[in-house]
């Protein structure tokens, strides 16, 4: 577990610091947000329809292999985007091309690395497990951009991309030291695409699983389109000091993330369901605080806890994945999952702005508010989701049910 989770937090390291890496970059060749934004949308399509794919080799293949083949891929192209950025010779095309790269690997890297940390943990302690995980990269990503904000601003952008590539080698060379068990393999082979239906139809099977995930979607596209689009306006438009209040709060929301961590150490792993639905309302909370314009005292102490209990739920909702599903179908349903609670943000983020040029970024925050809050009560009156928390074993039994 040392091992991995040395791995995994090098890898974070590269993760955080790539988007400023390759944002600057791309200004700095161009200057024009259109093509960031285009490259940004491009790269999370591409990161979504790849997802399934990867989720399916992550269950036929030797999990650790697919890790360490997807790293050295990000290693290289980082490597690469930092060495052409530094020589001048980078288009945006060459760009844009090395980052789509990057994160077609990392739609391979994390149904893969869920997946192996379901086997060298124990069952009871995968809370733990991801909570940990959850601190170092939480202290990882305190640091490292405000790191990779100086090193662009005296020096390169290509500097960064060259550490993230550098970051991506060293981790993929320590997830080589992981030594973990083998998923079992099945007597009989069926075809990519029969196993990409097994393994969406086992995600269908599981009532619970399904209602979560979409009041994971629904919740992470409101939180998305209120607090990273919309944010940085309600900011400059409404909070006394501008961008030295939103950093405040972002400030706040970091150290919420370390709290959430440390608070899932010592929760219960039971009535995991309803303490997923409770953990979505301070998300909620602050949205409604910015639409009401609350001063940012207050917004500080509601990002706090938004922060904590959003990490809170990721830890919580990984666990359970990986304590409910059948190892040699994990790494296909938690790609499954990934996609579909991805797939509205991008539809959110995109109507945001129109919207707030419309009706006013006030109104837009109090809907995703009152859209997220829905979430959490129509997720809430299932039973399914009330009653989940029993050992594993029970559910994994039980929830094998055809969809009705």
């Amino acid at each position: 577990m040392r091992r991995y989770t040395a791995a995994r937090t090098v890898s974070v390291l590269g993760t955080t610091t790539a988007p400023a890496g390759l944002a600057f970059a791309l200004l700095a060749h161009d200057g024009a947000g259109t093509t960031l934004g285009l490259v940004t949308t491009l790269s999370l399509l591409l990161y979504l329809a790849v997802t399934p794919i990867a989720g399916v080799l992550a269950d036929r293949l030797p999990r650790r292999r697919v890790i360490v083949a997807s790293q050295l891929v990000a290693g290289l192209s980082q490597s690469l985007s930092g060495a052409l950025v530094l020589t001048g010779t980078a288009t945006t095309w060459t760009l844009g091309g090395l980052a789509a790269l990057t994160t077609a690997a990392a739609a391979f890297f994390q149904p893969a690395a869920k997946g192996m940390l379901a086997t060298i943990v124990a069952p009871d302690t995968l809370v733990q497990a991801n909570a940990l995980l959850q601190i170092a990269g939480s202290l990882v990503a305190i640091i490292a951009p405000a790191t990779a904000g100086l090193v662009i601003a005296s020096g390169s952008p290509g500097w960064i991309l060259g550490c993230n590539g550098a970051a991506y080698l060293l981790s993929s060379a320590l997830f080589l030291t992981v030594h973990h068990p083998d998923t079992p393999t099945p007597a009989q082979r069926h075809g990519i695409g029969r196993e990409l239906l097994e393994g969406l139809s086992a995600f269908a099977n599981r009532r619970w699983l399904r209602v979560l995930t979409s009041l994971h979607a629904l919740t992470t596209a409101c939180w998305s389109a209120g607090f990273t689009v919309l944010g940085p306006l309600f900011a400059l438009r409404h909070l006394q000091d501008g961008a030295l209040s939103w950093g405040l709060i972002g400030s706040a929301f970091g150290a919420g993330l370390i709290i959430g961590s440390l608070t899932a150490l010592l929760l219960p792993t039971t009535r995991m369901g309803m303490l997923l639905c409770a953990a979505a309302l301070p998300e909620a909370l602050l949205l409604a605080s910015m639409a009401a314009a609350a001063p940012t005292w207050w917004l500080a102490i509601a990002g706090a806890l938004a922060g904590a209990a959003g990490t809170l739920k990721l830890i919580t909702y990984t666990s359970l994945q990986q304590r409910q599903i059948p190892h040699e179908q994990l790494s296909r349903v938690t790609a499954t999952a990934a996609l579909v609670g991805s797939a509205l943000t991008p539809i959110f983020c995109a109507m945001a702005g129109p919207l707030a040029d419309a009706i006013g970024e006030r109104l837009v925050l109090a809907g995703c508010a009152a859209i997220a809050m829905s979430g959490v009560a129509a997720a809430f009156s299932v039973r399914d989701v009330r009653r989940l928390g029993a050992p594993a074993s029970t559910d994994v039994q039980r929830e094998e049910q055809p969809v009705l």
